[in-house]
């Protein structure tokens, strides 16, 4: 009997965690029925698509209760789908606030659906009071790190490392020669990457201290050249309203191989900052929020460092610009410290220990090999 599971991403990163986890899917049950919300790389995979993920990709307090509206009526038409289509089980992807409270619907209004989470939310860092609802409300929790599983002793959920899958998904889309000659680029010159992020307020918020350092820079005949992969989130246009006049090379497709091949980037904080260790470029990091949003988590947040690939090492391998921080001046000093050559060579060094907290590849292919066998159960 063809089986129904509903799939829920709602950014990027779980878009392209999601993808990978569906073509593991269909691969091992080709007649197995996907439905639900995804981004460009999982709709291909989706038998029934209800939105895209940039149609909730928010972020922030504030930004949240802004979109509410629109979030509810989607939340609805989820939970509509989910009892139409009979779902025999809910694959949650990162996006824990929406997740976890589609979650607790679907666990009252259709309880013999088995919920599973994957990319165990970050409550290490903010909102420990989640872990007794995710440790009962789900079945199953997919864990990327190797310190998270311990968090849920005690609870029914079955939570496990399974590895993170960029560990595998990771590498340079291009060699560097074709890199450079597809973008026009100086080889001999250096490069930084820019990744302002992949939400529209993110690049409002980002983007122009970064596009003015690139400016200034200008003026002050520098040979650095700026390259900035955009998320296939956002539309080219709207990134180039952000740049003006800026001297940004703007790439399609690239997102990996503008990192390998820079010397140095500004990441925004998220998982595009494990993305960059893995491809061993030395980096900052960066993000700002809303002042308000920033206000209310300063309150909840509870590490020493705000940065994944930071959390993942357990200290910090790459700098990290906060808030007021992130203006052209303090950016282009961090710049220039990256891209002085035996400070490059020590963070290369320092940025392999993230690499060994990741596991070992095939975490799609992990994690679809146990929910089929829960599905089946």
């Amino acid at each position: 009997m063809t089986k129904t599971l509903l799939v829920i991403a709602g950014e990027d990163s779980g878009d392209l965690h999601g993808a990978e986890l569906l073509r593991e899917l269909k691969t091992r049950r080709p007649d197995l029925r996907l439905v639900g919300v995804g981004g460009p790389r999982m709709s291909p995979f989706l038998d029934r698509k209800l939105a895209d993920v940039k149609d909730l990709a928010v972020v922030g307090f504030v930004e949240v209760i802004k979109h509410l509206p629109r979030l509810n009526r989607l939340f609805k038409a989820i939970l509509a789908t989910a009892a139409e289509e009979q779902v025999a089980g809910a694959l949650l992807i990162d996006y824990p606030g929406f997740n976890l409270r589609l979650a607790k619907a679907l666990r009252k209004q259709l309880p013999a659906v088995t919920l599973h989470q994957y990319v165990c939310p970050q409550v290490w860092a903010w909102k420990k009071g989640r872990i007794p609802e995710l440790g009962t409300v789900l079945n199953t929790l997919y864990c990327l790190f190797d310190f998270e599983p311990e968090l849920f002793r005690g609870y029914p959920v079955d939570a496990r490392f399974v590895g993170h899958p960029l560990v595998e998904v990771v590498k340079p889309e291009c060699d560097r020669a074709a890199f450079f000659a597809e973008t026009g680029l100086d080889p001999a010159r250096p490069l930084v990457a820019l990744l302002p992020g992949s939400r529209k307020g993110e690049i409002e918020r980002l983007l122009p201290p970064m596009a003015e350092l690139a400016r200034r820079w200008r003026t002050a005949q520098s040979e650095v050249q700026w390259v900035l992969p955009v998320a296939p989130t956002l539309e080219s246009a709207f990134v180039r309203a952000h740049l003006g006049d800026a001297p940004v090379t703007l790439v399609q497709d690239r997102p990996y191989a503008a990192r390998a091949h820079a010397d140095a980037a500004l990441v925004a904080s998220g998982t595009a900052t494990l993305e960059t260790a893995l491809l061993g470029t030395p980096f900052a990091i960066v993000y700002k929020l809303n002042a308000l949003t920033y206000e209310m988590a300063k309150r909840v947040v509870k590490v020493p460092h705000f940065g994944l690939a930071n959390v993942v090492a357990r200290r910090e391998v790459a700098p990290e610009l906060l808030q007021g921080e992130v203006n052209p001046g303090r950016l282009g000093l961090e710049l220039t410290r990256l891209l002085d050559p035996d400070t490059a060579r020590r963070i290369r060094a320092d940025l392999g220990e993230v690499r060994g907290h990741l596991g070992q590849p095939g975490a799609a292919g992990r994690v679809a090999e146990d929910l089929l066998g829960k599905l089946q159960a």
